[in-house]
């Protein structure tokens, strides 16, 4: 259950939440579920300390063998019956001071497939997460005679060192230039990532519409005793993302709008069950999926995220993607073009 970027290979941490939140969980294969003919709980969440809202996905394994016959598979197939108490707790010292609950939502729309066409099911809680601090989930399902329990500590606060949000901020991506995100380490985190967002403008016969696309870079790993860490966005990729990302039309012209930056932090959780998911080398057997669950299956976890927006191109770059020769068909405007439209 990971998320990859069409034609990039990456995942990317964002859309793997999505994804969890949206996807229906299918069977396990690493565990007996025909044991005792019980069906094991499977839980999704992470605290985003970034958000006001918090999401939590609950579903149950169930046998493709069954699914397949009930095509799709009925709704008390995939989900639990009976009362449901999900309440998270914030901790201080060796005791609560906070009680948080989640109440059932429809907020997230469902990916169409061979699932039930039904609305899809989280849970949500309209709260604020705090940074470097201590919160057990715990889980009643089956009117309280099974209980699931998670605890963790959350990451901590981001803090971005560059890109500064700052005006006449330029950006150059150009063949043989990178340009390099820098941020300050964050306590609890076991990963990071950096996003590119890009923004353009489609104008087909006087009509504008805003686009774009996201483009996730390959994960960094934490390092001790480091002032800030960093990643190089690569200038050549750059034009290939653009290229597989941004399809080949004629009759209309594009505009470069601005790039936006992301930098995600995630939990030591978030890590390993990434890294558990990640398709295995050669011949090696497949590995158990990384769950933090007691008495269950899934991942508790958290992640922080800055977001640097409404990032300018420098005009080398927009030059480029209008006439270099991986993106000349995409039929970019040029950095003259953009201000004779701009009535500059």
């Amino acid at each position: 259950m990971v998320k990859r970027m069409r034609n990039s290979g990456v995942v990317w941490i964002g859309g793997l939440l999505l994804i969890i939140l949206t996807v229906v969980s299918s069977c396990d294969t690493d565990i007996d579920i025909n044991a005792e003919n019980r069906e094991v709980p499977i839980v999704y969440c992470v605290l985003d300390i970034s958000d006001s809202v918090q999401f939590l996905k609950l579903n149950k394994t169930y046998l493709l063998e069954q699914a397949a016959l009930e095509n799709p598979p009925h709704r008390d197939s995939m989900y639990f019956v009976g009362n449901i108490d999900i309440v998270l707790e914030r901790w201080e010292g060796n005791k609560p001071v906070e009680i948080i609950t989640f109440y059932p939502s429809t907020d997230i729309s469902k990916d169409d497939g061979f699932f039930p066409s039904d609305d899809n099911i989280v849970y949500k809680a309209d709260t604020r997460i705090l940074s470097n601090t201590v919160y057990h989930l715990n889980i009643y399902v089956e009117d309280k005679e099974r209980i699931l329990h998670s605890e963790i500590t959350t990451v901590g606060k981001l803090l971005v060192i560059d890109p500064i949000d700052l005006p006449q901020r330029v950006v150059s991506l150009n063949t043989g230039i990178n340009y390099t995100t820098r941020w300050k380490p964050v306590s609890n985190a076991g990963i990071y990532q950096v996003v590119v967002r890009f923004h353009y403008k489609e104008i087909i016969d006087g009509n504008i519409q805003d686009l774009n696309f996201e483009w996730p870079q390959s994960f960094t790993s934490p390092i001790s005793n480091v002032d800030y860490l960093s990643k190089d966005i690569s200038g050549a990729r750059f034009y290939h993302i653009l290229s597989d990302e941004i399809p080949v039309k004629n009759g209309l012209s594009r505009q470069v709008s601005d790039i936006d930056i992301l930098i995600l932090s995630g939990g030591m959780e978030l890590k390993y069950y990434i890294e558990s998911t990640a398709p295995a080398d050669g011949a090696l057997m497949e590995r158990p999926v990384y769950t933090n669950i007691v008495n269950g299956l899934g991942i508790f976890s958290s992640v922080a995220t800055k977001e640097v927006n409404g990032l300018s191109l420098a005009s080398t770059t927009i030059d480029s993607i209008a006439y270099g020769q991986i993106t000349k068909d995409l039929l970019f405007l040029d950095h003259k073009e953009l201000r004779n439209d701009d009535g500059e």
